[in-house]
């Protein structure tokens, strides 16, 4: 059986947005000591942004105007949990 150690970020919000054939990964995970919000490619590593915020209200207020601001740009959500 697989486990996750203790320490691992744990995905909160997980949304993807698609424009053309381009995808991102809008995400909120929790940390030791708070939250992280974050934006990358779906099936890359690497995060283009991550902030950490002490405080869960706040990071999911970021989560929000992210999302709001690309999807006023065009972006299309194909899928979140």
């Amino acid at each position: 059986m697989d486990r996750t150690p203790v320490n691992a970020p744990q995905a909160l919000l997980d949304w993807v947005l698609q424009r053309g054939r381009q995808l991102l990964a809008i995400r909120v995970f929790t940390t030791g000591t708070g939250y992280q919000v974050s934006i990358s490619a779906p099936e890359e590593k690497t995060r283009v942004y991550a902030r950490y915020f002490r405080q869960g209200p706040r990071a999911l207020q970021v989560h929000a105007a992210l999302v709001a601001g690309f999807r006023n740009e065009g972006w299309k959500s194909v899928a979140y949990r």
